[in-house]
Parts: structure tokens; sequence; C-alpha cells
């Protein structure tokens, strides 16, 4: 018989596989991954130079190219190119083993995007080789050295950056544009360097104007431009009303070129975000190009625009919260769904003021700002809908016994005899944060300058052996906290007290609700018959 000690019996942990035994194998599929910034004949012209180069590699070294992965984006952010998603999906079917690029800077010139992608990969046993560094992920524990290498890419990516900037700055100043795909209606001179007018898309520019001033809604011109078969300014069939709304509120139709106006910076979970920089930074220059429009009817459209915005404004409650915002979406177009109300026929004579919720009908709006939406229902009962989510939420606790699993796995919270581990393993993990946050700030010092590269891996040597320290305790308390062993009793007692809970999650705050809700569902997709269909954030 082959026993088990209570701490894998309890949490049903997973078997550990060590990323390192491949250094054992050979003839071990791989994937290379290649990444180009544009599809000019230079750049197509790299990829295969990166093919033979890293086939030959891998003859050499006895790999087997499974495939190849080719992104053709610019930036530093590794999770918008879809050839990656493609890489990570084959390494969690077992397709490939590993990962294989010419360089470091061919994946991703950020630090914390190179690093999350190794970490990632390590999570589904896969491994990380660069050639030209000669790093493998397999022999670098503690990505002391991924991080040097990263550090120097990001450091190169950042100084051609700057050079492309400046160049991009004279232009704008000098009234040239720094476009490469020109808004519709107009095109690219013969030198590339100003905008003309393109006779054929100016007419669906000003087919646009014309019928927006005759009081057609977006919606109805995007169905119009469909049917004629008009592309997008990107050459796309499926036009949008912010399509549309873009096209109406562009300047540039004046004949003004704008410059310098926004940037991209990392938020706090580390994805790509567009900021708006100060006006005094921005370069604008006036009669740079042929204008397609007139002040007075352009100005027009914007009166038109800003009116229809009051008219059509929903009255939003200020009690009542929707349970489902940011969460549901249209099945056809995949378009978000917003919450709001309409007033019942005997409350339409009461004030606003003297109205309650009893006074209004609550829905969740599909906006269909998509011409090509299927669905034919705009609205939906939010009662219904969020009657249904948390019958959904109910059936998930209490199937398969999930619930005894979960309050098994965690009754060391509810044994005092533990209150002092609790309570060092809270300051342990506030002390292991704080020292992640200074990590993030050493990187930011030696991105800046402030810090020497030799300085830089003196810190992070300091830190890395302060936090190897850390995990150490952490996980010692945690092993006994998890093998504590509660009697049966309290065990009983808070299951049927959390099981008491569930089913009566309906009747709840909202707060609490939605916490539950937010906790473990991410999105959910609504068809015409009120079907549902639900992605939770723990499935991958």
């Amino acid at each position: 018989m082959d026993y088990l000690p209570p701490l894998v019996q309890a949490n049903n942990l997973e078997e550990y596989s060590d990323v390192r035994e491949t250094l054992k194998e050979t003839n071990l599929n791989v994937g290379g991954y290649i990444r180009i910034s544009t599809k000019k004949d230079s750049q197509l012209t790299s990829v295969e130079n990166q093919k033979k180069y890293i086939a030959e590699w891998a003859g050499i070294n006895k790999y087997k190219i499974a495939d190849f992965y080719i992104d053709v984006k610019t930036g530093a952010y590794s999770y918008l190119r879809n050839e990656m998603s493609r890489l990570k999906n084959d390494i969690s079917q077992g397709r490939i083993k590993g990962v294989v690029c010419k360089e470091i800077s061919r994946t991703s010139r950020d630090i914390m995007d190179i690093i999350e992608l190794k970490r990632s990969l390590a999570a589904q046993g896969a491994f990380f080789i660069s050639i030209k560094e000669g790093y493998d992920s397999r022999t670098d524990d503690d990505e002391f050295l991924l991080v040097i290498h990263a550090g120097l890419a990001q450091k190169e990516r950042k100084t051609t950056s700057s050079r492309v900037k400046i160049t991009q700055m004279i232009k704008a100043n000098e009234g040239k544009t720094n476009v490469s795909k020109p808004a519709l209606g107009y095109k690219l001179s013969r030198d590339g360097q100003h905008l003309d007018v393109n006779t054929d898309t100016s007419e669906v520019y000003s087919l646009i104007v014309n019928k927006f001033l005759e009081g057609w809604g977006r919606l109805k011109i995007c169905k119009l431009l469909n049917s004629m078969g008009v592309k997008t300014s990107r050459g796309g069939d499926n036009w949008t009303t912010n399509a549309v709304m873009n096209i109406l509120t562009n300047p540039v139709y004046l004949g003004i070129s704008m410059y310098n106006v926004t940037l991209t910076v990392r938020d706090g979970a580390g994805r790509a975000k567009r900021m708006v920089r100060p006006r005094e930074q921005w370069i604008v220059r006036e009669n740079t190009h042929p204008a397609l429009i007139s002040v007075e009817k352009f100005e027009r459209i914007q009166q038109i625009i800003q009116g229809r915005r009051e008219k059509e404004k929903k009255e939003w409650s200020c009690t009542r919260k929707y349970l489902l915002s940011g969460l549901l979406y249209c099945s056809s177009c995949g378009n978000k769904l917003f919450g709001g109300k309409i007033p019942k026929n005997n409350a339409r004579n009461k004030a606003k003021a003297d109205r309650t919720d009893e006074d209004y009908y609550f829905y969740y709006f599909d906006r269909k700002i998509d011409g090509m939406c299927k669905n034919k229902i705009s609205h939906f009962r939010m009662d219904r809908v969020d009657n249904m989510i948390i019958k959904a939420i109910q059936e998930l606790f209490l199937k398969d016994n999930m619930i005894d699993e979960i309050v098994l796995r965690k009754r060391y919270i509810y044994d005092l005899n533990l209150e002092k581990e609790k309570r060092e393993c809270e300051i342990l993990k506030d002390r292991l944060e704080n020292i992640n946050s200074a990590v993030k700030k050493q990187q930011l010092a030696f991105e800046a300058e402030a810090i020497t590269l030799e300085e830089y891996g003196s810190r992070l040597s300091e830190l890395r052996t302060q936090k190897c320290g850390l995990n150490s305790r952490l996980r010692e308390l945690e092993r006994k906290l998890q093998t504590a062993d509660s009697k049966e009793e309290p065990y009983l007692e808070i299951r049927e007290k959390v099981k008491s809970l569930i089913h009566n999650i309906g009747n709840m705050d909202y707060e609490f609700k939605e916490e539950l809700v937010r906790k473990l569902i991410k999105r959910i997709t609504i068809c015409d018959d009120y079907n549902l269909t639900f992605q939770y954030t723990f499935e991958e």
C-alpha cells in the first residue's frame, strides 16, 4: 500500500516535474520563436535567416524543431502576440518541450516581460534557450543571468527608441507626417513625408459626414457601409460605431497634424496602458495637408455628437449596483453589456428625485456598436440573469463534495493553538512583498542609469539571499499549519456553516455577492435565449 502524508492528501498536490531533467535527454521537440517588427522586405529576409540559424543550432545540439512561431509585432509585450500564444498552447499540450530563439531581444526587450515569460514556461515544465547569449533557463534557478541579459536588451530598445523618437519629433515640427497608415480619405505622398487626398476613399468620408448631418446614427451608417462592401481604413470588412466616431471627431480632416499626444506605460498588472501627455508636450501643426471638411461643418458635427450624448445618456441609478458589470458580453459580436434602467409606465410622471428602485425595470444593455451583430435582443432582464448566475455558483460549489475539500484543506485557520505561527506567516509575507518591491526599484534605478551594472548585480544578490531565507521559513510554517490535527467536531460545524452560506447566497448583501462573483468568474457570454457560457478564473 502506498502511504501519503496529510499535506499531500489534503491538498491534492500535483507531482513536480523538474525541467532540469531534460538536460539529459536528446532529440527533444522544441519550438523556434522569431519576432520581427514590420513586414518590410528586409525584415522578411531576417525571418529566413533566423530560421536557418535556429535550425542549424538545433541540429548541432540534437534538438528537433517541431515548428516555427513567427510574430510580426512591434513593441515590448509578449502577451500581445498571437504566435506566442500558440506556442504556449503547444507547450501545454506537450507538443514541444522548450523554446529556442536567436537572442533574448527577439522575444521581448522588457525585463519584467522576459522574466514572466520564463516563469510561465517553467510552470508548464518547459525551458527557454537564447542562442546568442548562451542562456538556458534550466541552469539559472535564481534568474540572475536572465535579469542581466534582459536588462541589456531593454537598454538597447530604449536607446533605439530614443533615436527614432528624435527623428519623428523633427519631422512633426517641420509639419511632416509620421503615420504609416493614413486616415480614411488620405494617402501618403510619393516621398512619404506628407498626406495627399485619396480621391477614392475621400468619397467614403464625405458620405459618412453627409449622412450624419442628415440625422443618421452611427449604427445605421455602419450597416450602410457594410452592405456596400466598403473597406475600413485598415482594410477590414466590418465597420463599427467606434470607427465611425473616430472619423467624425478626427481633426486630421481639418488639415491639422498632431504628434506626441499619447504614450504607453505599464499598469500595476504589467499590461500596456495608453495615457495622454500634458498638452504643452503636444506638437500641433496646421495646414500640413489638404482639408476635407470646413471648420464650421466640423464644429457642427461635434455639437451634434455632444447633444446626442446628453440626450441618449441613460438614467444610471445612484443606489442600484450591477452585479455583472464588466463581466457580461454578447455571444455574437463579443461586445460588453452595461447595466441600466428604464422607468415603468406608471412612474414616468414622477420626478426623478421621488422615484425608487421599484419604479424601474433593470436591464443589461447591448449597445450594438457592431453593425454585424446577429443577436436580435439588445437588453436582458437583470434580475433573471443575476439569479441564473447565483444558481450556477451554488451548483458549482455543491457538486463533487467541493466544500468538504476546501474546508478540510483550510482547517488550520480555525486552530486557535497556532495563532503565533499564523501571525508570523503574515509578517513573512509582508516582508517578501517588500523585497519584491525593492527588486523592482533596483530595476528601475538600473534602467534610469542611477546605478551601475555591478551595483545592480550586487544588490539583487543581497535581496535574493534574504528572499531565499524568508521563503524557507514560510514553507516550514505552512507545512506545520496545513498538517495541524483539527478535531472532527469543529470541522463538521464549519462545513455546515459554509454550506448554509452557499445555499443562501441570493439573500446576502450585494458586497458579498459581488466579491464572490468576481473571485470565481472571469467572463460570461449571453445569447438571445438567455443561454450563458462561463469562463472561470481558475480555468486555464
